[in-house]
């Protein structure tokens, strides 16, 4: 039984990391998630004078003071008459995907490992399905995230865990 359950995660991360690759470098299924334009590059020209570290900014800046009123109502304002939105900023240089960066998402999802054929892939089925929903549904409902990345994303991660359950079930015997 542990070997197959290693062998059967070993072999549903495998299916997940090119499920991975192929979702996003040889569909065209993601070309919506993410948006490129050149007005970009005004944007972050001289970013790093301007965001002190890595982290998640959002705008227009909120005020955390909630007992400033004013503050708190001139942020409102700014906000229901201006674009606002989230930067995901890394301060850091670094290589676009590096080799350890494959590595790590790599043993982290060889790990899952269940008994029962459907009862696995039901399961891990649902793990795609709580990660959409406590993560992309999240943001895209509170975080203004665009239906187009959030549906894109969704249905990826959905069909990924779908993916390595089947191959975790046809593995992995009782």
């Amino acid at each position: 039984m542990l070997k197959q359950i290693l062998i059967g995660g070993l072999l549903g991360g495998i299916t997940l990391f090119f499920w991975g690759f192929i979702s996003w470098a040889a569909m065209d299924w993601h070309s919506n998630t993410l948006q490129s334009h050149e007005g970009v590059n005004a944007i972050v020209e001289n970013i790093e004078q301007q965001l002190p570290e890595t982290g998640v900014y959002y705008f227009p800046p909120m005020t955390f003071e909630r007992s400033d009123t004013e503050a708190m109502e001139n942020w409102i304002k700014l906000h229901e008459s201006a674009p606002h939105g989230m930067i995901f900023y890394t301060a850091e240089p670094g290589e676009v995907m590096p080799p350890s960066r494959l590595l790590r998402g790599f043993l982290v999802i060889a790990l899952p490992s269940l008994s029962g054929y459907w009862s696995r892939v039901f399961y891990v089925l649902g793990l795609g399905v709580f990660a959409v929903m406590s993560v992309h549904l999240v943001n895209g409902v509170f975080h203004d995230m665009p239906a187009t990345w959030t549906v894109g994303v969704g249905l990826d991660l959905t069909a990924s865990w779908l993916l390595v359950g089947m191959v975790l079930g046809s593995i992995i015997k009782d």
